[in-house]
């Protein structure tokens, strides 16, 4: 599969982002709705072990950003096959994609840093990244709701499930639409108000994407306007 690493090495910011319109077409149409599960597994090994993943750190570091994105990834492979009633199941799922995309987006920022001039490969990382935080945190907070269920009001995704007993996650997909639009609504702080947080730690996650997303932009307009600000500089030194 030489082909398929070339196409990852050439394009990995455009992969990234066509990843996570992936998703978020998936959950526009809930009857495919299992396969995001899919470009989730995918968006995490291209972020541990493609080249957006090598940033500017040790080789130790390198290692364990990996061996976090293979752990993410069966944690969520896990968390979809358990039945829902095993409410402990969500826990690793919570914590290592949380450290997954806060680890992630720290190195994105840094790559986008190091990088002299402007370019489309970097605003569609820039991008892509914008999107893995709201489908991260959509992500955990469907995991916060199977592990507090009733998170969320008034959806109560995981009632029925739970009375069944032998429901899994990924059957039950479909309804998780509606949490990654929650929390994208958080990210985006527009607050339309429709779906609320009803116990503390839903509440607290929902405030810190809402945090995220702002801080995210500001640190990420930063460095672009940096980086033009600076290419502007030079042009005109040259001439």
């Amino acid at each position: 599969m030489k082909w398929l690493r070339r196409l990852v090495n050439r394009y990995p910011n455009q992969l990234l982002l066509l990843l996570s319109l992936g998703v978020l077409v998936c959950f526009a149409f809930p009857q495919i709705g299992r396969i995001s599960y899919v470009f989730y597994s995918l968006i995490a090994l291209l972020l541990t072990c493609g080249p957006a993943g090598r940033g500017h750190s040790s080789a130790m570091d390198d290692r364990l950003y990996r061996a976090l994105g293979a752990v993410a990834v069966a944690a969520m492979w896990v968390w979809l096959i358990t039945p829902m009633n095993l409410l402990a199941s969500g826990v690793p799922l919570a914590l290592s994609w949380s450290v997954l995309v806060g680890w992630s987006l720290v190195r994105m920022i840094q790559s986008l840093a190091a990088h002299a001039q402007i370019t489309r490969p970097l605003l569609l990382g820039a991008i892509a990244g914008y999107l893995h935080l709201g489908l991260t945190a959509g992500l955990v907070m469907g995991a916060v709701e199977t592990i507090q269920p009733g998170s969320f009001q008034p959806l109560e995704l995981t009632k029925a499930a739970l009375a069944s007993g032998d429901l899994s996650v990924i059957e039950s997909s479909g309804a998780f639409a509606e949490i990654n639009y929650f929390a994208f609504v958080c990210l985006t702080t527009v607050g339309f108000g429709d779906i609320n947080p009803a116990l503390p730690l839903a509440r607290m996650l929902s405030v810190v994407t809402s945090i995220a997303g702002p801080l995210y932009l500001a640190v990420v307009m930063g460095v672009l306007i940096g980086r033009f600000a600076g290419s502007a500089q030079s042009s005109g030194s040259s001439d």
